[in-house]
């Protein structure tokens, strides 16, 4: 549990926002900040191997949302059941992306949720309690958020886009569609720390909101869409700076979502 006070569901980040208004409108000293402005989720797709890394190189107690293909679990260059279960216990989260990492929305809605609702019995046979969904290719669409996503039983669904720090700067706080969150492009190899932390401070400067930085891999050039080790731990260390700020909280998926947990089924 972090600074604010956590009660299962939305209403205390609508309290939150009304108490800040409040603030903003009459500025007494009484009337201290109720939270950040801007709340920043860090995420791994995919469940690499290398992605692992994030528990030695998170030395500020970040949470992380892990969103995991179960299929691949335990196959070459994707992580083990023991390395989810060390991220989890090191209070990260494992949340769910498809057992096959397949284009659902390609699919007929029976083997759309398999992919989703057995993704989900998968990981919590392994005693996790997954509640967050990202779409594979961030292909989207209203049925399958209806029909599949929350017939599922995910309380939310995250695309690949959607900022663009020109007219949308951050996701809102609750989202108008929690089943369709948006984040700015995903970081790939020649993107630089400065950019990443530039979606922050966008954010910031225009209202706050939900920043979702999503990687895949930490390595160095081993893949497109990867980020090195040196680069997270400085990003890791910046971000730091505005948590020590007051400006930004580190939170998971679940954490900014909330709801209650739906328990698995198939399908």
């Amino acid at each position: 549990m972090n600074r604010w006070t956590r009660i299962r569901g939305r209403q205390p980040r609508v309290a939150a926002a009304v108490a800040l208004a409040i603030g903003c409108l009459f500025a007494g000293p009484a009337l201290a900040r109720a939270a950040p402005l801007t709340v920043v989720t860090i995420q791994f797709d995919d469940g690499y191997d290398d992605a692992f890394q994030w528990n030695s190189l998170n030395t500020h107690g970040f949470p992380a949302t892990y969103y995991v293909n179960s299929g691949s679990i335990e196959t070459a260059g994707h992580m083990t059941w023991a390395q989810l279960t060390a991220l989890s216990q090191a209070g990260n989260e494992i949340a769910s992306h498809t057992v096959d990492h397949v284009n659902i929305k390609k699919l007929k809605l029976p083997d759309a949720r398999f992919q989703v609702c057995q993704d989900r019995v998968n990981l919590a046979d392994h005693g996790f309690q997954p509640e967050s969904f990202a779409y594979p290719f961030s292909d989207f669409s209203s049925s399958l958020e209806a029909q599949v996503i929350q017939y599922c039983g995910d309380n939310s669904g995250r695309l690949s886009s959607g900022i663009n720090d020109k007219s949308v700067f951050a996701e809102m706080i609750p989202p108008a569609d929690p089943y369709a969150t948006r984040t700015p492009a995903d970081p790939k190899q020649g993107t630089t720390v400065a950019t990443i932390e530039g979606y922050v401070t966008a954010a910031e400067q225009n209202g706050g909101g939900w920043v979702q930085l999503t990687f895949h891999h930490i390595c160095s050039q081993c893949d497109a869409y990867s980020i090195t080790t040196a680069n997270m731990q400085a990003l890791l260390d910046w971000l730091e700076t505005q948590v020590t700020a007051g400006t930004v909280v580190i939170e998971s998926t679940r954490q900014v979502i909330g709801g209650p947990y739906v328990t698995p089924f198939c399908c």
